[in-house]
């Protein structure tokens, strides 16, 4: 005499629709009935209540757009690789640049640019021609005490070259967004350079005079006169930004 044992195990959604689940079915004697793979069959129950779980899940990332069990990662900051060396608090750095950049409405690639451009992202550098300035966007003494006056803190340039990048990255945020607030929004990876370079010339016509010969300035930005025609020019700059920093040179907010 043959008996069957039969087991009504709920599938996902999917099978629910469209068969109202299955049946597990174990045809032997009578007598064995009894002695059903129990093993087998807590397998196969963990099985359907993990495809059940991951069945709702993509259903709802696929109606939500979003991972409901983690974040996929964000991709590595442009140019850390570089920063590497410097750093001593990556993940820190990273958070910190991130935020700045959306609180400037800018994007990340564009801050590091500017950063790698000044100081190759070492925050204790110094400027080698005898201007004083220092740091990660090289501060001049002027705008240290500009910040001190508006934060109310009372740093010194030494200060400045001592403190991590992750914590001078607070006066790099407060230095352009007081700029920001003068001369407006940071709408090219030029605009930001200009911020830190000659503030006035952001949002400028491409042909506005920076340094001119035979001005001193001239003479300690000469570098920055792309075609040697005696004025270093906005032209200039978004020429230098665009042959330096292709990738975030095409960056958009």
């Amino acid at each position: 005499m043959i008996k069957q044992a039969t087991m009504h195990i709920s599938g996902p959604k999917y099978t629910m629709d469209q068969t109202r689940g299955f049946y597990l079915v174990s045809s032997r004697p009578a007598y064995q009935v009894s002695n059903i793979n129990w093993r087998l069959l807590t397998g196969v129950v963990v099985l359907m209540v993990v495809t059940n779980l991951s069945t709702y899940l993509l259903s709802e990332r696929s109606s939500s757009g979003h991972t409901l069990i983690a974040d996929v990662k964000e991709e590595p900051l442009y140019l850390m690789e570089k920063a590497n060396y410097y750093i001593t608090d990556v993940n820190a750095f990273e958070f910190k640049v991130r935020h700045i950049s959306q609180s400037l409405d800018i994007p990340p690639e564009w801050l590091m640019s500017v950063m790698y451009l000044e100081s190759k992202f070492d925050p204790s550098i110094q400027n080698l021609r005898g201007s004083g300035a220092t740091g990660l966007i090289q501060f001049m003494v002027p705008t240290v005490q500009e910040l001190n006056a508006r934060l109310g803190t009372k740093y010194y340039m030494s200060d400045i070259r001592r403190m991590p990048a992750h914590v001078q990255l607070d006066l790099v945020k407060e230095y352009l967004q007081t700029v920001r607030e003068r001369y407006g929004e940071f709408d090219s990876l030029r605009d930001l350079y200009l911020a830190i370079l000659y503030p006035r010339a952001v949002g400028q016509d491409l042909c506005y005079g920076l340094f001119a010969q035979p001005s001193k300035q001239y003479k300690m930005n000469i570098g920055l006169d792309d075609n040697r025609d005696g004025v270093v020019t906005v032209r200039d700059i978004d020429q230098r930004m665009k042959r330096m920093f292709p990738t975030a040179y095409l960056a958009t907010k």
